[in-house]
């Protein structure tokens, strides 16, 4: 009886041991991993000199000007509804699918995706909740 008990708690120690060894997934930092992007993409169109769609994405005033912020061009909406990528205009407008406007980025005269890195960051930020 003994010896099973034995077998039986060290299976537990190995396993929990496995769980504790998997690498967790790194918070996603608004400033340090999400800022730089609209840093290099967005802030010519939206930023001190410009704001586009009354929406400046600078450093120091962006997170204030999107999260649970409503939509200058569909007031229904919120730019960045916290845990809901979806139902997030800055998303849709990240997609090319919202329903008005133009995708973001715009480059020249027309619009372009960012990289693919990039929007699965942008997405797991919103859904993760959108901290600061």
């Amino acid at each position: 009886m003994n010896w099973n008990k034995g077998v039986i708690a060290a299976a537990g120690a190995l396993l929990a041991l496995a769980f504790v060894a998997q690498p967790q997934p790194r918070a996603i930092s608004f400033q340090k991993d999400i800022q730089p992007i609209f840093t290099d993409s967005c802030v010519k169109c939206h930023g001190p000199k410009e704001q586009k769609a009354k929406l400046d994405l600078s450093d120091g005033k962006a997170y204030r000007a999107l999260v649970n912020v409503p939509s200058a061009e569909v007031h229904s909406m919120m730019r960045v509804k916290p845990g809901d990528a979806e139902q997030s205009y800055l998303w849709l407008k990240l997609q090319h699918t919202a329903q008005k406007g133009d995708g973001m980025p715009k480059w020249w005269f027309w619009s372009r995706h960012l990289p693919q890195d990039q929007l699965t960051l942008i997405k797991a930020w919103i859904d993760g909740g959108a901290k600061e």
